[in-house]
């Protein structure tokens, strides 16, 4: 036994389906020189907990995920990528955080946030949590807000007046996109199903078209500005034609084929592809902050669980009934 001070955390000791995961006691982390340990208050469950408790991969990419999440089970047990709690104590050299500091931080690949407790280097992504925003809204924007803020800011930025297509709307990655695009002038338009239609309206869709209609997506080609894919719907070379000619599509979820035909793409459709990964650093957390602070993003929660009760909340993401974030509490 441990002489250690223990917490609770759900554990993925296996790639399957939502009874893979438990909840179990481990050792509580100890900060290390240049580390903060956080006590974790809130944390969501997002659609990267799934792809890598279920081993469910886009096309081509099944095998850099083994070695990169472990290739017989998750080399890290502990899912979860975001988080919103209060600094416990701090490690040597330790400078920008004191203990009692509410904070907010993206682990990214590094995951270990569906626990009481989490150690993150100061260096990380970990910026303090605005006043305005509670724990359990603060850790709803990180997920969709860092990937919605880096294409949208950086890559692909929105110009007022254009027009927008959000595949994949009712996500929490969806969503921010919307929220974003909607904040800078854009009209959108969510692709969703039907039974998502009144969630993505009440979260800025100007329109919603059901992916299921007769004729998608086919009388949909070339209406859009930037078409924006959050789920890989279907392939790069179809959702580019409904971009109009001198358009963008944004492919945030891809085969491994379509990420290797982007160059083609954009040589040969007229069209600019742009896709590739969103990096966790602190600048890009903290100005996710600011727009929420500022009503530019909002908290966007479909559902809430304990972290005791982290199982039905990964059965819900696997019934594709989610919508939002979902957050997981710890405190």
């Amino acid at each position: 036994m441990s002489d250690l001070p223990m917490m609770r955390a759900a554990l993925c000791e296996r790639y399957g389906d939502a009874s893979a995961v438990h909840v179990a006691a481990v050792p509580r982390p100890v900060p290390g020189a240049g580390e903060v340990l956080v006590r974790i208050l809130a944390s969501t469950l997002d659609s990267a907990d799934r792809r890598v408790r279920a081993l469910d991969m886009p096309p081509g990419f099944g095998p850099m995920a083994r070695l990169a999440f472990g290739f017989r089970r998750p080399r890290q047990p502990i899912l979860g990528t975001a988080l919103a709690g209060i600094v416990e104590a701090v490690g040597p050299g330790v400078t920008r955080f004191r203990p009692g500091d509410d904070v907010v931080a993206s682990t990214g690949a590094a995951q270990g946030c569906h626990a009481g407790y989490r150690v993150i280097a100061e260096r990380k992504a970990i910026a303090a949590k605005p006043e305005s925003l509670g724990f359990e809204e603060a850790a709803a924007v990180i997920f969709g807000g860092m990937t919605a803020r880096f294409f949208l800011e950086t890559k692909a930025p929105v110009i007022s007046g254009e027009k927008v297509l959000v595949i994949g709307a009712g996500g929490a990655v969806g969503v921010a996109v919307m929220q974003l695009a909607r904040a800078a002038g854009a009209t959108v338009t969510a692709c969703c199903s039907a039974g998502k239609a009144n969630w993505v309206q009440s979260q800025g869709a100007d329109g919603v078209i059901d992916y299921r209609a007769p004729g998608w997506p086919q009388t949909h080609e070339g209406a859009f500005d930037l078409v924006i894919d959050t789920v890989g719907a279907m392939p790069a070379s179809q959702s580019v034609r409904l971009a109009r000619p001198g358009g963008r599509l944004v492919a945030l979820t891809a085969s491994l084929w379509d990420f290797m035909a982007m160059p083609w793409l954009n040589a040969r459709s007229g069209r600019s592809v742009i896709g590739g990964m969103v990096p966790d650093n602190a600048e890009g957390l903290a100005r996710v902050m600011a727009l929420a602070e500022a009503g530019r993003l909002r908290p966007a929660i479909g559902a809430r669980f304990p972290l005791e009760r982290i199982g039905e909340a990964h059965a819900l993401i696997d019934g594709g009934h989610k919508t939002g974030s979902i957050v997981i509490t710890t405190g």
